[in-house]
């Protein structure tokens, strides 16, 4: 008799309902299907990572996309100007050093408006928050608008900062490596372990988006892993396995994508003719 059935006092009924409850937690537990662009009669099934930098699973892997971004937008928007901005502890009242993130993002929105008035319009910025070992926060900024040192250090006393404040140029092909200083698993645990669970590391301007937008594919939530659907499956095509962090040291991967005709488990209640009237202009897609 296993733990579980133990914990339900041998209710099949009760077992189901804790077992699904189980399987809501834990990224790789769910997976996605749908129609796979341009390959009429295929159905992609791919396993659903959680993507957060809290995840020991997800958190490299999603670090190497945040810079490859950052450097792209760094690039077509000429951020070449690299920015430190700090806190003096000091300053801070008794109230502001439980939450000195809280209290940065205050005076940097103090700090737009400044920025705003000098120059005229609103900068473009990407910015990447940072705790010091003694738990006080300050923020790294990449600008495109040259901003003279000794402005930018009254400017940002004024709504609150500190004294320390660095603008340097820096080569705009190499913001990967520069970034990389401050993007590491390490750095980010560090920062982490210092904010609520959904405040957010990186900052951009309203006129910058790191990520395109999401295109509507047609898929959906499985809540079941992908191994349900790969062992119903005759021959899957296009078969993929992902070298996952918490797997490395067992010279392990994960299953994370193949490629298969829509199957009965993937489908589940839905109606099968909807489902592949819905396919059809996907697979269409690219076919021409």
């Amino acid at each position: 008799m296993t733990e579980l059935q133990i914990n339900c006092n041998g209710s099949e009924e009760k077992a189901k309902t804790a077992l699904g409850k189980m399987r809501s937690f834990g990224c790789g537990n769910f997976s996605v299907v749908g129609p796979v662009k341009g390959k009429p009669g295929a159905f992609g099934y791919s396993t659903l990572f959680c993507k957060s930098y809290r995840c020991n699973r997800c958190r490299n892997p999603k670090l190497r996309e945040v810079r490859s971004a950052i450097s792209r937008v760094a690039s077509e928007r000429k951020l070449n100007k690299m920015a430190t901005l700090t806190l003096d502890p000091k300053r801070l009242k008794k109230r502001d050093r439980a939450r000195t993130d809280r209290y940065l993002r205050n005076c940097w929105r103090k700090m737009r408006v400044s920025l705003g008035r000098e120059f005229g319009k609103s900068l473009d910025y990407v910015g990447v928050l940072e705790f010091t070992e003694a738990g006080t926060a300050h923020l790294h900024l990449l600008l495109g608008q040259f901003i003279e040192q000794a402005w930018l250090s009254d400017a940002w006393y004024a709504v609150g900062g500190g004294e320390v404040v660095d603008i340097r140029l820096v080569d705009v092909h190499r913001v990967t490596a520069y970034l990389s200083v401050y993007l590491t698993g390490e750095k980010v645990k560090h920062t982490l372990k210092l904010l609520p669970v959904r405040a957010r590391i990186f900052t951009t301007s309203r006129s910058i988006r790191l990520w395109p937008k999401k295109e509507k594919r047609g898929w959906w939530l499985r809540r079941e892993g992908i191994e349900t659907f790969y062992n119903a499956a005759a021959n899957p095509a296009n078969v993929r396995f992902e070298p996952v962090e918490d797997l490395k040291p067992f010279d392990l991967e994960l299953l994370s994508y193949f490629e298969y005709p829509p199957l009965q488990e993937a489908i589940g209640n839905r109606n099968i003719i909807k489902v592949l009237k819905a396919a059809i202009p996907v697979w269409k897609a690219g076919t021409s």
